[in-house]
């Protein structure tokens, strides 16, 4: 009887068993709990709340108002709480300095913001990007997503104005998916582009 053969099995078996065991105790013991990221499809739809507000916010830049509330339905709370800082101006609805009536929800309030600020300034486009978004577990149901904005706005006269910042918000499981229930936009950074000849 060859015993080389069979210690060299033995030995495999002891070593793959205790790679094995060692993995477990890594990854075996391992869930999502508070103040741990989520991760998978949960992760998924969470990210998709930033492309949900981006998409919705643009609608909002080519004047399809109609458009941009159906979006922004799917990823904010009726009674979304937000404040907007843009360098000295600040307003959070609900609160002291919001200009929009009490007898509107939340999201009400902040679309007509973002039409409202865009019919103002001229805009006839525009381009928002979040990007470096990190998503972190606040306790169980409710994550905070936080990322850097850059906003593009543009001109009938070809002018674009680029603002930067940050976009924060918590979000919390509903019946329904992943809802945002607050939101803190600061933008304090603004450029202007002349049209390009």
């Amino acid at each position: 009887m060859n015993l080389i053969p069979l210690a060299s099995r033995r030995l495999s078996c002891l070593l793959f068993g205790a790679i094995g065991a060692f993995a477990f105790c890594l990854t075996g013991c391992a869930s999502v709990r508070p103040g741990a990221a989520p991760d998978g499809d949960e992760l998924r739809q969470i990210n998709n709340l930033a492309a949900c507000y981006t998409e919705g916010i643009d609608a909002f830049g080519a004047a399809e108002v109609d458009t941009g509330t159906a979006i922004w339905s799917r990823c904010f709370t009726d009674d979304v709480r937000f404040t907007l800082s843009f360098g000295a101006f600040s307003m959070t609805c609900p609160g002291e300095k919001c200009s929009l009536p009490d007898s509107m929800t939340g999201l009400q309030r902040r679309a007509a913001l973002a039409r409202g600020t865009f019919e103002r300034a001229g805009y006839v486009m525009t381009s928002h990007h979040i990007t470096s978004l990190a998503v972190e577990r606040v306790e169980a149901g409710t994550v905070r997503l936080k990322g850097h904005l850059q906003a593009w706005h543009f001109r009938k006269d070809g002018t674009a104005v680029v603002g930067l910042g940050t976009w924060e918000v918590h979000a919390r499981q509903t019946p329904v998916g992943w809802r945002i229930f607050s939101e803190k936009l600061d933008s304090p950074l603004r450029a202007v582009i002349p049209k390009a000849e």
